[in-house]
């Protein structure tokens, strides 16, 4: 068995997708891979002169030679996230730099969740010598793709090399989920010798160099040579041949085998989420969230005119519907090392036997105008300004404005927002902490049941969120406000919560007495797979 790792060594991968110059390339293709070790190979020439270098550098061209003939490897690669595309304006090479001559170049790139990618030949069996040829080529690749991808690859030592779960074949089954990678065939070296046209150029520029050299009749054999070489004449304003950009061609079909993904318990709302995103406005902190999804709410109730329970919360007479109805929640910038909580949007969380149709009848006039175009959302928040919003429709938008951020499948959780107690605690927390929090986690478990959520087999409790960013439960400096209630009704309180869960959940999870409000939002906590 043959195996190779790459470690992205900036935790990000640049290489343009062959087929598609604004899509970035993932996984890997063994194809690309192949040219970084060409590459490495031709850059690492040494000279005739040391023998030894010489003879290394030999043997790793004939290990190229076999090893471009070698079926194509299966595959263990990581999922990842996109980046959004941003367009630089470089010079064009060997011109002068003014702005007028600058040229558009995009550098797609994406975020692998393990940055350590393997190639794996099951059925290849490296002698002594290839294998100590792959390991120095492999020492000295610095970079797959683009100069900014850099990585470290070395040779998987027999007996250490992973699973793989992306695999080749030739006749995949029907619904099989396809993925095409470029690979290499024999010959494939050798065509790429040719398209670089290293050999024909050197020849040139030799050629310019001996003719600038001598006069008379020795100058004229040598543009004699020159011309039976090149097939022209000699002249100075010749230029060199052509280097073609190296590519491969030749693509094999792969498909993912891994096993079967468990399935996550679903609550009362669907995972699709109707996503708005921040034009104008304000930068506003999680601690508006009540100000906003209020707002929300107006607009949405008096654009759409709508009467229907599961969007008003209410029924036909007026009185509180025990159904679940339309949530509005907040997305926060949380969770990463310089998370501030600041607000990017907000969301629209819908019961899941709403259908799609039925949906997108209720809220069209609310996002598009007279002429079916998207339009702007206007929400007037007071002393707080003016803030519009607009459907987010980018393709590569931020984490907290993507559905799979708050909504992917997962056991632990942990609020963003605090969850509103649906009733106040008996107990003294001052004279029986134990029993305050036994109740206080009761009445949590009791909110996850009534969102239709099992139960959680562990829960914690905190006034400071898990996720760096959000605000702490209570009111005051840098905390989050209680949430508006009834003129005559005493506040609820309100706690941020830990939660885990015997299976794994899909969100959006959503708890509490606030949970329409925007209040209550919890989103994974840590590891992706937790």
């Amino acid at each position: 068995m043959l195996t190779l790792g790459i470690h992205y060594l900036t935790g990000y991968a640049t290489a343009t997708d062959a087929s598609r110059r604004e899509q970035a390339e993932w996984p890997p293709h063994p194809g690309r891979v192949f040219m970084a070790l060409a590459a490495a190979l031709y850059e690492t020439k040494p000279d005739f002169a040391d023998t030894s270098a010489l003879t290394q550098w030999q043997d790793e061209y004939s290990f190229l030679e076999w090893f471009e003939a070698l079926d194509p490897p299966a595959l263990k690669v990581s999922d990842h996230d996109k980046r959004e595309i941003v367009t630089s304006y470089v010079p064009v090479n060997d011109k002068p730099s003014f702005p007028t001559n600058r040229q558009p170049r995009t550098f797609p790139k994406v975020r692998p969740h393990d940055p350590n990618v393997f190639l794996i030949w099951p059925t290849a069996v490296a002698n002594d010598v290839q294998q100590q040829a792959i390991a120095r080529l492999c020492a000295k690749v610095t970079r797959i793709g683009h100069s900014s991808s850099l990585v470290q690859m070395w040779l998987i030592p027999t007996g250490a090399e992973p699973e793989p779960d992306l695999f080749p074949v030739s006749e995949p089954a029907p619904h099989m989920e396809l993925t095409h990678l470029r690979i290499t065939t024999a010959g494939c070296l050798r065509e790429l010798q040719q398209q670089f046209n290293n050999d024909a150029i050197e020849q040139f520029f030799d050629f310019s160099i001996r003719i600038d050299s001598v006069k008379g009749n020795a100058r004229k054999a040598i543009e004699a040579d020159f011309e039976r070489e090149f097939g022209k004449k000699w002249s100075r304003s010749l230029t060199p041949p052509a280097r073609l950009r190296p590519r491969l061609t030749i693509t094999r079909t792969y498909v993912r085998t891994t096993p079967a993904p468990e399935k996550a318990v679903r609550g009362y709302f669907d995972a699709n989420l109707l996503i708005l995103t921040k034009q104008e406005g304000a930068s506003l902190g999680l601690e508006a969230t009540a100000t906003l999804t209020d707002a929300l709410r107006g607009a949405l109730l008096k654009t759409c005119g709508e009467t229907a329970e599961w969007l008003t919360g209410h029924r036909v007479e007026g009185s509180p519907s025990n159904r679940p109805h339309v949530a509005l929640i907040p997305l926060g910038f949380v969770g990463g090392d310089y998370a501030d909580g600041h607000l990017l949007g907000l969301a629209f969380a819908f019961p899941r036997d709403v259908s799609a149709r039925e949906r997108g009848r209720a809220m069209r006039s609310l996002l598009y105008g007279a002429e079916n175009q998207p339009t702007e959302i206007k929400l007037t928040l007071g002393r707080l300004g003016i803030w519009t919003l607009r459907q987010e429709d980018r393709s590569s938008p931020p984490l907290a404005l993507r559905s799979e951020t708050w909504c992917r499948s997962a056991r632990i959780w942990a609020s963003v927002t605090p969850v509103v107690l649906n009733r106040h605690p008996k107990i003294d927390p001052d004279k029986d902490k134990a029993a305050w929090f036994a109740e206080i986690a009761e009445t949590i478990a009791a909110s996850c049941e009534h969102s239709g959520l099992p139960r959680p087999v562990e829960i914690d409790l905190d006034k400071t969120s898990w996720h760096q960013g959000a605000p702490r439960a209570r009111p005051g400096a840098g905390g989050f406000p209680l949430l508006p209630g009834k003129p005559s009704a005493p506040a609820r309180q309100q706690v941020h919560v830990w939660l885990r869960f015997a299976d794994l959940v899909e969100g959006p999870v959503i708890l509490g007495a606030g949970r329409y409000r925007g209040y209550g939002l919890c989103k994974p906590w840590k590891n992706p797979t937790s």
